[in-house]
């Protein structure tokens, strides 16, 4: 990977790991940046992966659900998933927009 300081979301690689999900991959040597844009109605099943996660809305709505525990996240709202923890997230109406954080970094991007 090249010395990346400086970047666009329009310069990122782009993965679609689901329908509704197209994810701007930000890779560094300790951690994982994803810009995340989620389309309406887009459901992320639950899963569970061995790094912890962490974010922020920017927009939009979505319903987060992290080891059993159910919250309504909206702009500015954050979230934390323990690495092991069962989560999953349901979009509501509009599209809606995350920046999360894997650490250490996720494998392979």
């Amino acid at each position: 990977m090249p010395n990346l300081y400086f970047a666009s979301s329009r310069d990122l690689p782009v993965r679609t790991p689901a329908p509704g999900v197209t994810e701007h991959v930000l890779g560094a040597d300790h951690a994982t940046v994803i810009l995340m844009e989620l389309a309406p109605h887009t459901v992320l099943e639950t899963h569970k992966h061995d790094v912890e996660e962490i974010g922020v809305v920017v927009k939009g709505s979505l319903v987060v659900v992290i080891a059993g525990e159910q919250r309504i996240l909206a702009p500015s709202d954050s979230y934390r998933v323990p690495a092991g923890a069962a989560h999953g997230a349901r979009v509501f109406e509009e599209p809606t927009q995350l920046i999360a954080v894997w650490a250490p970094p996720l494998q392979p991007i």
